[in-house]
């Protein structure tokens, strides 16, 4: 199936993409840095810091920290947080749909796989052989 992915550049190094409004919806689901991490095979410092990057971009914070304690620490969405998310996510669900007649012309185009995981073939070209 494909998915249309947008990337907001805003001035400088900051930006909006795909995978940090992942981050956060997996922090909202998990309520936790390191749960939502996981779920995105990444580390906690490497996800911490894409967190704290994020948040310094926007006069309101996109989450809300609790430092551990017996049970450790915790992370929930601020309602901006979540304000962001569903943007993101209408804006993607938009620019899917502007695009789907010119998207269905490139589909048609594309290679036929085989099988899941095996690499496609092009027309009239055969498969190499050792």
């Amino acid at each position: 199936m494909t998915v249309v992915k947008i990337r907001i550049d805003f001035d400088g190094d900051r930006y909006i993409g795909h995978g940090r409004v992942q981050l956060l919806e997996l922090i909202g689901q998990h309520g936790s840095i390191a749960k939502a991490a996981k779920a995105m095979d990444m580390s906690y410092k490497r996800a911490w810091y894409l967190i704290d990057e994020f948040n310094s971009m926007f006069a309101d914070p996109l989450i809300e920290r609790h430092h551990g304690g017996r049970g450790g620490g915790a992370a929930k969405l601020t309602p901006f947080g979540a304000e962001l998310i569903r943007h993101y996510r209408e804006m993607e669900a938009k620019a899917l749909t502007v695009f789907a007649k010119p998207l269905s012309s490139i589909e048609r185009h594309l290679v036929q796989l085989e099988k899941p995981g095996q690499k496609a073939a092009k027309k009239g070209v055969q498969p190499a052989r050792a």
